[in-house]
Formats: C-alpha cells, structure tokens, sequence
C-alpha cells in the first residue's frame, strides 16, 4: 500500500538577528502535541529557504513527525551565515510551544557549509548541541577549479568522531569531483554516509529526465494489475461511492462543459492574431503559457481516466444490492492509486495555469495603461478572467475529489491490498501537496464588505427589464439585490470611443506628453539664454496652436524676463545662477501641476487674476452700455465749454498720463510690478 502522509502546519515566523530579522518558515506536525527532535536547513549562495528540495524535504520530515526550520539568509560571506545560523540555532532552542531536545542541522549548497562550521563550534562547546548534519549538493570547489578543495572541505574533516554525517551529491555535479569528495571523506573523523544520485547536477537535477515525480507525467503508466476486485460492502462503502461518484460527474461536467471550450478557442483566435501581428508582445508569450497548460490538460486525457471511474464503480441499482448481499465489485488499490496520481498532476496543472493566467492579464493590463489597442487588450484581459474562474473551479473540484478517492483507497486497500505505488506518498489532501503558497485558492473567502451568509438554494430576486417588474428563480449561493437589468447605463464603457470624437484621442494626449517633455529636455540643456528664448518662442506658437491658454500666457511672461536676462549675458555678466532657477521655471511654466516655484507664483496669481477680471468684465457688460448712454447725453455740455478750458483739460490729463507712466520706465521695475 502506498505511504499517505500525514498532515502538518506551517508557520512564518521571524527570527531576531542583530538590529535585522530572518524570514523563516517553520513545519511541524498538525497533530502532535508536543515535538522534541529539529532540523535546520538553509539554501545556497543564490537562492532561498523557498527551494523546491528544501520544501519537499521540510514536509516529509514534518509529516513523519520532525520539526524542520528553514530559513533564508542572503549574502555570500559565509562568517555572516554562520553567525546567521547560530540565531536560529538559538531561537530554536528558546520556542516554547515545543520541548526540543535533538537538533539536526543541514542545507544545500554554501547552506551545508555554514551548517558543518556552526556544527563544529558547537561541537567544541557541547556534544550534546547538535546531533548530526545533512549536506545536499557540498561545494567542494568552484567549477574547474579543484586545487581549492582542501579549504572548503577544512570544517568538514574537523567535525568530531561522534557526529554523523548525511551527504547527497550528484555523480555529474561540476563543483564536487567525486573522486576529491570520496578521498575527503576518507580523511574525515565523522561517521559519513554519501549517496550519490546518477546523472545528477548541482542541483540535484538529472539530465534528460521526463518527470521528477510521478504525477508530474502526461501519460502516467497504466497499472497491469485487474481493474476490479470483492470487497465486503456496507452502507458506509456504498455512501462513500456515492459522494465519489458525485465529486466526478462534477468534475468532468466542467471539463466537458461549453462555457470551457467557447474561451478555449477565442484564445486560440487570439493567438492566431496575435502571432500574425505581435509575435514579439509580452502578453503573445504569456497567453503561449496558458495555452500550453491547456493543451497539456488534453493529453493527459483526464476525463477518460474519470469516465472510467464511473463505469467501475457500482450505481445506485447495485449499490442497493450489494448491501443486501455484503459483497460488492469495486475499482481496485492499483487503480484507485492510478487515479489520484493523475488527479494530483491535474491540480498542479491547474494551480500552474492559474499562476499564468494572472501573470498574462497582468501584462495586458499593462499594455493598455499604455493607450495602445484598448479594444484588443479589453477582450483579453476578459479571457483571461473567465478562464481564471473556470479553472480555479476545477481545482476545488479535484481537490474535493481526492479526498474520496483516498476514503475509498483506505478502504480497498485494507480489504484486498495490492500496492502499486510503492516509491511515492500520496499527500493527505490537496493543500498539502500544493503548497501554502497556492492552498489559499482552495478556500472560498466572502467579497470585500460583505458579511458570511448562510447558504440558501433558491432566491427570488426581482429584476427591473424594460419598467417591468417579473420574478426568476436563480440558485446564487447567498441573496444579492440587483437594482438594474437590461437598462444597464453604457456610458462609462462608451467614454472611451467619445473621447475619440470629441478629439481627446489616446494619441492626441500622447503628442502633448512628449512634446513637453522634448520641451523640458531641450531647457535643461540649453546653455545661455539666447538658445532659451528660441526654444520657448517655438513652445508658445505651439502652445497657441494647441489652445493651451494658460501654458501659453505663463511662458510670455518668462520670454520676457529672459529677453531681459538675455541682454544682461551679452553685456558681460554672470547669469549662470539665475540660469539654473529659469529653468525650473520653463519646466514648472510648460506644465503646471503640483507645487508653484516661489519665482513663479507671481505670474501665476496674476494669470488667475486676469482671468477673473475677464469674466467680471462679461458679467458688467450690460453696466457698461448703460454707462456709454449716459457719456452720449453729457457730450453736449461738455462742447459748451470754452476753448481755453478744453486746453487746459486735456493738458492735465496728459500731464496725469506721463506721470503715472514715469515710474515704470525701467525695465526692472516693470518686471518687478509683476513679480519676474
């Protein structure tokens, strides 16, 4: 019978470490009380504690009842990680939820090395301190340099007598030559033990393997034992044949389901534009991956392997017979074996298809931020989510369906064991062999503001179609109110496509943005101020052409001051300073937005003022046309008057003009009036 592994916790904690903290992950087992023996693992120079070999050996010891802390430590000093591995060696040490009596200690790569160092200071200290190391993939020396061998092999010769040692090398591994490390081990006082994985590398990958585990095959092979064997049949038997009959006709109405091939072949339609057009897109490569999981799902013909579940397990017809009679047909160890290895795989597929799903409409949704093929990006961002539903859905149904398998698996087993699998354990459930990284998408959490509601089959909700009121019974799982139907307002949707026709076009509005910025790049480069007034000369007539009033009244005022600055700098003066601030003020006055240079906050309220002295003057227009009818009416006593008193009369006013004009002669105080 194959191994079922139990169930274990995992838990993120962080360890204090100088003024910094460590990312650590801690598995134990779920139905332990208590744990008295650890292990400690760590990664290599360029990885960490998420690496697949540590994870898989951290939940096998966790569910064979170890303790096993990983942590991750970065760096490629290996004084720093073992100062770093003492921490945890001592946060361990303290916990006070277990009782820790033996603490194993181990990694992978430069984690092994900083474990042995820690494991002979330690060792100096206490023998007790530690109780063995594991080394997976030792880096005896750095590639094709062997001659470096004796210095890292040096804490490794110096581990004691009484410490065991567990190491695991490939035979093709280019940083520990097998004949060196054999010749090391001679020379060390542990008790060593070396297994070597053939064809392995140094990370512990075996070259031109199909599939490192089982259910990670298309075509998983076929078991050439029977089919079906008698069992003893009761009412339990036959109610956990019903629920698994159930999960599977589930399951394939999903595979089989219309909804599931109409979004398949829109995105093969998409693809097939796509690969005419934009070969080079990312979001061409990301939909690529989500086809490949699709079309790995089709060879592995999962819904063949569930249809003929259902013909070998007994209906509802037999069923009630076998219980009468206590003896009952049903799939066999080796089958039932079979199924949940390809079920397994199909969860891993559908988790990896998830995962690529999101990373495809994440680069969607980035193409358009970028205003490019709004309409194409819309229709695959809207692929993309149905099919993330629809396969997150086929993934809680699978989930659902090995734990019946493995119920009846328990069963069959003890009744008539014939183990197939027999190098390979079959997790407890679905979570455990995903990983917590990817468990969370089995669990059905309630939307946002939304509180949990009690599940009900039926709701009557009224629908508003058309100022008609009508009643449909739907099964929605919890009540909702919907408050519009067919008279859905499109305007949000359509603002795009009148954005088009009123001349706010997406390229429009890309033209301004890089226009200003050439603007801005061409000001922090210009050198004096003559080359200033030439590039804001250009950036008004444009401005004037855009109708961008504002941009275009602030850069008239800066044109000034630098016609003024301009003179200055021919003259012989030193104007690199207030060079530097007018540039900052050309970039501000190009795009106002965000804070007011102090240089320019002057212009600025003058413009908002100028503005508003514009609408008062439209508001007073009325005022100013019963005024002009009362000069008309005074025009005639006016001409009554002498010639003298005319002369005198137009002598003060211009006398009033000339004076009103002599304080402002200078160009300075000009400038200043309006704070340039």
């Amino acid at each position: 019978m194959a191994l079922v592994m139990e169930a274990f916790d995992e838990d993120k904690v962080k360890v204090p470490f100088g003024t910094k903290h460590l990312d650590a992950a801690m598995c134990f087992p779920a139905s332990a009380t208590d744990v008295h023996t650890a292990v400690i693992l760590t990664h290599g120079a360029g990885g960490d504690m998420n690496f697949k070999h540590l994870v898989s050996l951290a939940h096998a010891l966790a569910s064979n009842g170890f303790l096993c802390f990983r942590f991750t430590c970065k760096g490629l000093n290996l004084a720093y990680k073992v100062k770093a591995y003492r921490a945890v060696w001592d946060f361990l040490k303290s916990l006070q939820k277990f009782t820790i009596k033996h603490i194993f200690v181990g990694g992978r790569s430069m984690g092994c090395r900083a474990a042995a160092a820690l494991a002979r200071q330690l060792s100096d200290d206490s023998q007790d301190a530690v109780q063995g190391v594991i080394c997976l993939s030792f880096p005896l020396h750095p590639p094709a340099q062997t001659h470096a061998h004796l210095q890292r092999s040096e804490d490794l010769r110096g581990l004691p007598e009484h410490l065991p040692v567990l190491c695991v090398s490939g035979t093709e591994d280019n940083m520990c030559d097998r004949v060196l490390f054999e010749g090391t081990v001679e020379e060390m006082k542990a008790k060593v033990e070396v297994f070597w994985l053939k064809g392995g590398s140094h990370g512990l990958a075996v070259k031109g393997s199909m599939a490192g585990e089982p259910w990670n095959r298309v075509n998983i092979a076929f078991p050439g034992a029977v089919s079906r064997v008698r069992v003893h049949f009761s009412s339990t038997t036959g109610a956990s044949v019903k629920v698994l009959l159930v999960e599977n006709e589930v399951v394939l109405k999903l595979l089989r389901s219309e909804l599931l091939q109409t979004e398949v072949r829109v995105l093969y339609e998409l693809l097939y534009v796509l690969n005419n057009s934009s070969r080079g897109n990312k979001t061409f490569k990301g939909l690529k991956q989500v086809e490949q999981c699709i079309n790995r799902l089709k060879n592995m013909k999962l819904d063949v392997a569930l249809q003929d579940l259902t013909e070998l397990c007994p209906n509802r017809f037999q069923r009630e017979l076998s219980i009468k009679a206590g003896e009952c047909d049903v799939p066999s160890q080796p089958m039932l074996e079979w199924l949940c290895l390809k079920v397994l795989g199909a969860g891993q597929l559908m988790s990896c298809t998830l995962n690529r799903c999101s990373r495809a409409f994440i680069l969607s949704k980035q193409h358009m931020k970028l205003e490019e093929f709004v309409i194409l990006n819309m229709v695959i961002t809207s692929m993309l989510s149905r099919l993330w539903v629809i396969f997150r859905g086929i993934l809680v149904r699978l989930s659902a369906l090995y734990q019946q398998l493995l119920e009846l698996l328990r069963e069959v087993a003890n009744a008539q064991p014939m183990p197939f699998l027999k190098d390979f354990s079959l997790p407890a459930d679905m979570a455990q062999f995903l990983g917590p990284s990817d468990a969370f998408l089995l669990t059905k959490k309630p939307a946002r503001g939304q509180k949990q509601q009690p599940r009900r089959e039926e709701s009557s909700v009224k629908v508003k179609n058309q100022g008609e009121k009508r009643k449909v019974k739907e099964d929605l799982g919890v009540s909702i109110e919907r408050g519009i139907g067919l008279d859905t307002d499109m305007k949000p949707f359509l603002k795009v496509f009148r954005d088009f026709t009123e001349g706010k076009s997406f390229p429009q509005k890309t033209h301004q943005a890089d226009k200003r910025q050439k603007f801005k790049r061409r000001v922090r480069e210009a050198p004096s101020f003559a080359a200033m007034a030439t590039h804001l000369e250009e950036m008004i007539t444009w401005c004037r052409s855009q109708k961008l009033e504002k941009e275009k009244c602030l850069l008239t005022f800066l044109l000034l001051k630098c016609q003024r600055l301009k003179c200055q700098e021919a003259a012989g003066y030193n104007v690199q300073r207030r060079l530097r601030t007018f540039r900052r003020q050309a970039c501000w006055a190009s795009s106002p937005q965000g804070s007011v240079p102090r240089a320019c906050r002057s212009s600025a309220r003058f413009h908002s003022r100028r503005s508003r002295f514009k609408c008062s003057t439209l508001r007073t227009g009325v005022k100013k046309k019963r005024v002009k009818r009362g000069r008309k009416r005074t025009e005639s006593s006016v001409s009554g008057l002498s010639g003298d008193d005319q002369i005198d009369r137009s002598a003060c006013e211009a006398t009033s003009q000339t004076a009103s004009c002599g304080g402002l002669d200078d160009i300075d105080d000009i400038f200043a009036s309006v704070g340039l």
